[in-house]
């Protein structure tokens, strides 16, 4: 996805010196991943350079949007500095309840042609104003039906959370060289081609990410506004504890324990549970036949215990947690803290990756 509205001299998401930035804005924290990034014979060759990140006040960045960005610069100025990261040119991801994503078949044009004729295109599919959204277009190879025609995904984000992101960054004496959606950054980190239909989902702290994709092509991609602080702040309710006590309960007890804390979890993630399952049968009722054979777990809230389980009993799939470094391959040098690799995630790995696409 290109900066909306940038000027000025070109820049490559890929440095001289072979790394590219993934910048994910989380509602807890910001995490940066620098990684060397290559396609040889057709496959990636990703190498750690530095992951790293520093956590964020409540309030800076809700539901994907950044609400102070004063305090979002000051934060990645301090990631920048303590990480030592170097090079200021990063892909930023966009994640946001409304961002919507279409199958669209258009004429088979030239890059340049198609960002003129994309509006034309969109504007029977996008239900807000064209000239409030970011549009993009990513292409997925020649159509079956009509060789004039290309298919692939429209991806339509409100302009103003992508605007007022890319202005906090940018204040941070950082350059934006492109707005990829976060949904396809999971999609390049967390899914496995081995298999023909998975769901990959991000639990996030605000956020949940759903994407069903058929050998690597993603079929269905939705944002619901439900995450892991929703439960921790219900659960604080309903046992009358504190925020940190309640954090501190879920994470040791899980869905599976004994005592108070399970019981009132299950009832708690239930909502989440019925959007993720509503989603996926949605995709089911759209490709009938198809078989889902797993689906994989990632972001923070996906170590919950026990919610592999409950999503597997759900969706009648196997499903389990997977980590967003497990495609980094030891580097020559390696120059991140094994420590660092907490600040992973499968959104910044998998936005640098996006530097080769």
């Amino acid at each position: 996805m290109k900066r909306p509205g940038r000027h000025g001299r070109a820049h490559k998401a890929v440095r001289h010196d072979g790394h590219a930035i993934g910048l994910d804005l989380g509602a807890t924290s910001v995490r940066a991943a620098a990684l060397s990034v290559k396609s040889r014979d057709g496959e990636l060759q990703v190498h750690s350079k530095t992951l790293g990140g520093v956590p964020l006040a409540p309030g800076i960045v809700v539901n994907g949007e950044v609400v102070d960005g004063a305090a979002l610069t000051s934060a990645l100025k301090t990631l920048w500095k303590a990480y030592d990261i170097g090079s200021d040119d990063v892909i930023l991801g966009v994640a946001n309840p409304q961002v919507l994503v279409r199958e669209l078949s258009i004429p088979d044009l030239d890059p340049h042609q198609r960002a003129r004729a994309l509006p034309f295109q969109a504007k029977d599919v996008i239900a807000m104003p064209l000239e409030q959204v970011v549009l993009d277009f990513a292409p997925l190879g020649t159509s079956t039906s009509d060789g004039h025609l290309t298919d692939g995904l429209l991806v339509a984000s409100p302009r103003e959370p992508v605007i007022s992101a890319i202005k906090a960054v940018e204040a941070a004496g950082l350059t934006v060289v492109r707005v990829d959606l976060s949904s396809f950054a999971l999609l390049r980190s967390s899914a496995d081609g081995h298999f023909g239909v998975e769901v990959v989902i991000d639990l996030g702290a605000h956020l949940t990410t759903i994407v069903v994709h058929e050998h690597g092509v993603p079929k269905l991609v939705r944002t619901v506004a439900r995450g892991g602080e929703e439960l921790t702040a219900k659960l604080a309710e309903r046992l009358e504890l504190s925020l940190g006590v309640a954090e501190d309960a879920k994470c040791a007890d899980g869905l599976t324990s004994p005592g108070e804390v399970s019981p009132v979890l299950k009832e708690l993630v239930a909502p989440l549970l019925a959007d993720i399952r509503s989603s996926v049968n949605y995709y089911r009722s759209s490709q009938p036949g198809a078989r889902i054979e797993r689906v994989s777990l990632t972001g923070r809230a996906a170590a919950l215990t026990g919610l592999d389980i409950a999503l597997s009993l759900q969706l009648d799939v196997p499903a389990e947690a997977v980590s967003p470094t497990r495609l980094l391959e030891p580097p020559g040098r390696q120059t991140s803290k094994a420590s660092d690799e907490g600040w992973a995630t499968a959104l910044s790995v998998g936005l640098a990756m996006g530097a080769v696409a």
